[in-house]
């Protein structure tokens, strides 16, 4: 497979309203060999958390444990939505950028 630039590229953000309650991230396809960056948004106060379900977002020994205000991570999924985050505080969250 060969890989090259992409035309395009689409960015969101996905708060999560309530603490210990997950949400899944929005359906945005990947193209295949590209990756999503997920970064905790720069005013967070508590902690973001991922799972590739909800049940494993909100569990503590499952999880991927923890995102603070400004880190990130990219994830080599085929859809963005794979993805479910969980906060430490209400109203907190995410932005990502995924090339198109």
């Amino acid at each position: 497979m060969t890989l090259g630039n992409k035309s395009s590229f689409a960015t969101g953000q996905k708060d999560v309203t309530s603490a210990g309650i997950a949400e899944q991230l929005p359906d945005v396809s990947i193209p295949d060999g590209f990756k999503a960056i997920v970064v905790a948004k720069p005013g967070n106060t508590g902690y973001i958390y991922l799972g590739n379900s909800k049940a494993n977002a909100e569990s503590a020994t499952v999880r991927f444990d923890r995102l603070e205000a400004g880190d990130s991570i990219a994830v080599q999924l085929t859809n963005l939505n794979l993805c479910w985050i969980d906060s430490s505080q209400d109203g907190e969250g995410i932005s990502y950028y995924v090339e198109q």
